[in-house]
């Protein structure tokens, strides 16, 4: 026997309002923002793993030459994981944009993308380095594993003490060998000395991603309220609609035995039960439900009714 035969109703039942529920435009959103979530968690790892890592060089009166081996591996080992973790964060934020306002065609922008995604990422972003640390990362991954090169200045000035300075340094022209750069990155990288010091760069950069996720955050949980009030409804009616059709003493849910009386007193009891779940039910009341589209402006169609709506008041588990 097929299994959806054999299945219970009411389970059958609450499998199929899931499903619906699950196909609603705010539930994929929450799930988008739960993925972009967790993208931003490992960015902000990877970079204070890194941050930490240079600093204990940067920091110290350490002169390079008496830098190990294992420090150097691991620094390559925390930039390489770092870089990787900053082209997730975007494809995680594009993907939540682009099932929140789709283009209407595949190769086309949304006017959302289009203007105040492109122009908060100008405002945010010096002027190419976004593009660099971008670039950077498929420089590793397709090019070559850049190593930082450390360096150790000591200087005196006006017979002062000796200031020691150490810096974590990438060199421009190797990096320039490779032709993938394009115009934005290339630029910014011709900008640079022969020799530009990298920490401060990476330092800028994390500032304005924590920037960027904070506005794209905020104008994503804007925007959406009328998903995410959907969603919630819905959610609501659901578990109402669950716990009028599963209605169990408290005795059960508790694990203990039922009273000696039961025999005599249960089904008063339960049909009493039931009618306070329907009671909480009609309060919250239906929206009914709706599959719908979503236009790349952002409008939510509605193109068809697929929700069982409430029983009437006069229904029978209300009497007596």
């Amino acid at each position: 026997m097929d299994q959806r035969e054999s299945q219970d109703p009411f389970v059958a039942e609450m499998e199929r309002r899931k499903g619906l529920i699950e196909a609603l435009p705010g539930a994929r959103l929450k799930e988008d923002l739960d993925a972009m979530n967790r993208c931003s968690y490992i960015i902000g790892a990877n970079g204070k793993e890194l941050a930490d890592h240079v600093e204990q060089f940067i920091s110290s009166r350490q002169h390079v030459s008496d830098v190990s081996d294992p420090y150097v591996n691991e620094l390559v080992r925390l930039l390489h994981n770092y870089l990787a973790s900053v082209t997730s964060l975007i494809d995680a934020q594009r993907v939540v944009m682009r099932h929140r306002w789709p283009a209407k065609n595949k190769d086309e922008k949304s006017e959302f993308e289009s203007k105040a995604y492109a122009g908060q990422l100008r405002a945010t972003f010096t002027t190419g380095e976004a593009e660099f640390m971008v670039k950077l990362r498929n420089y590793c991954t397709h090019y070559a594993v850049p190593l930082p090169a450390l360096g150790t200045t000591i200087k005196w000035e006006n017979g002062g003490p000796a200031i020691h300075v150490n810096t974590l340094q990438l060199d421009r022209d190797k990096l320039l060998r490779w032709d993938k750069w394009g115009a934005g990155a290339k630029t910014y990288l011709e900008r640079q000395n022969k020799r530009f010091d990298l920490a401060p760069i990476i330092e800028s950069y994390m500032k304005s991603v924590r920037k960027f996720y904070e506005w794209f955050w905020t104008e994503i949980d804007t925007r959406s309220e009328a998903q995410k009030d959907e969603l919630r409804a819905k959610a609501i009616e659901l578990q109402l609609w669950h716990d009028e059709n599963d209605v169990r003493p408290d005795w059960f849910t508790a694990g203990h035995e039922p009273p000696a009386n039961w025999k005599q007193v249960g089904r008063h009891v339960m049909r009493h039960l039931r009618a306070q779940k329907r009671i909480e039910r009609y309060a919250h009341g239906t929206r009914g439900f709706s599959v719908s589209s979503i236009k790349s402006d952002g409008e939510i169609v509605f193109v068809r009714d697929d929700w069982t709506p409430l029983p009437r008041l006069a229904d029978r588990a209300l009497r007596g």
